[in-house]
This record gives structure tokens, C-alpha cells and sequence, in this order.
């Protein structure tokens, strides 16, 4: 076996295990949101439609989540498909903050957060390439939903008010960005 394929197959090794525990502590945050569901609707802090919208999207989450987890528990063949698994997971974070912060009121929701999620997920990848995309997406998904949000309800706001905080947190992305590649970036070798 070639120094190649032994890089190769401790790298597929490495990610198997990391893309696993990450799909687990997908169903910590699923579980983490469900209890969250329950005490708004319970306490009525929230009406009907959105209760079913939530979970509507907690179990898209779920979905996603149990699926790249059985598919990286059974072994996927090959570095691709365990880059893909990812980008699943990926993609369904930044659906559900994009979510949450439609729901909440746009640019005044505290959801913003859950945008960091996405950002983390993609450093299971080790990529520059993949943290800088990851945060392109998660830009354009938070100022395309609190325009959204905000041309949909006028009164709720200023635009300079939305502009700066669309240009705040994108800003914001990047610096978690720059952090998080500082955190994973491989040593220079001399």
C-alpha cells in the first residue's frame, strides 16, 4: 500500500468518526429544539401555525441528521461521500436558521446565532474552500430571509437599521470564519 492510499484511507478514517458525531449532536439540538417547542406552545408564546412549522422543521432536521448518520455509520466508501454527508448537514443548519430567524421577526431575532452552527459543521472538512463557501451561504441565506422578512413587514423597522445589521453579522460570519480556519488549518511543515 502506497503513503497515498494509507493518507487517504486515515483521512476517510478521521472523517468517518467526526461526520458520525457530528449527526449525533444533530439529535441533541433537534432534542434541545423539540423541548423548546413544547414549553412556547405550552405556555402559548407561540400560535398554532408556527408550532407546526416547527416542527415541521425539526423533523427535517431529523431526517437529514439520521440519515448522514447511517450512512457515515455504515462505512461510506469513499472521502467524497463523506464530504457530501456533510455539506447535507450543512445545508439543512443553514435552512433551519434561516427558518428561525424568519419566524422570529427578521433582523430583530435572536436566531442569528444559530448561523454559527453551519460554520462549524464545515470545519469537520478542514478546508479554507469549505468554511469560506459555508459562510457565502450562510450570508446569502440571512440577508435574503431578513429582507425578506422586512419587505414583508414594513413597519417593523428601519432600513438602515436592516442594512446595518445584514452588514454586521455578514461581517461577523467572516470573522468566525477567519477564527475557525486559524483553529483547524494544518501546520506548515518546514
Amino acid at each position: 500500500m502506497s503513503t497515498a492510499q494509507r493518507n487517504s484511507k486515515t483521512h476517510r478514517s478521521w472523517l468517518h468518526s467526526r461526520v458520525t458525531k457530528t449527526a449525533e449532536i444533530h439529535f441533541v439540538f433537534a432534542l434541545a429544539y423539540v423541548i423548546q417547542i413544547m414549553i412556547y406552545d405550552a405556555w402559548k408564546l407561540i400560535n398554532p401555525e408556527t408550532v407546526l412549522l416547527r416542527w415541521l422543521m425539526v423533523a427535517l432536521v431529523l431526517l437529514v441528521s439520521t440519515t448522514v448518520w447511517y450512512l457515515a455509520h455504515a462505512k461510506a466508501n469513499s472521502l467524497n461521500s463523506y464530504k457530501t454527508l456533510v455539506w447535507a448537514l450543512i445545508l439543512v443548519d443553514i435552512a433551519m436558521a434561516s427558518f428561525n430567524v424568519y419566524t422570529q421577526r427578521g433582523m430583530a431575532s435572536r436566531a442569528v446565532a444559530l448561523y454559527a452552527i453551519p460554520l462549524i459543521v464545515s470545519a469537520v472538512l478542514m478546508s479554507r474552500a469549505a468554511l469560506l463557501t459555508t459562510a457565502s451561504l450562510c450570508i446569502t441565506a440571512y440577508t435574503t430571509t431578513a429582507v425578506s422578512y422586512f419587505v414583508l413587514n414594513f413597519n417593523e423597522g428601519y432600513k438602515i437599521e436592516l442594512y446595518g445589521e445584514v452588514g454586521s453579522y455578514s461581517i461577523l460570519f467572516l470573522i468566525l470564519t477567519a477564527l475557525l480556519w486559524v483553529v483547524i488549518r494544518p501546520p506548515r511543515t518546514s
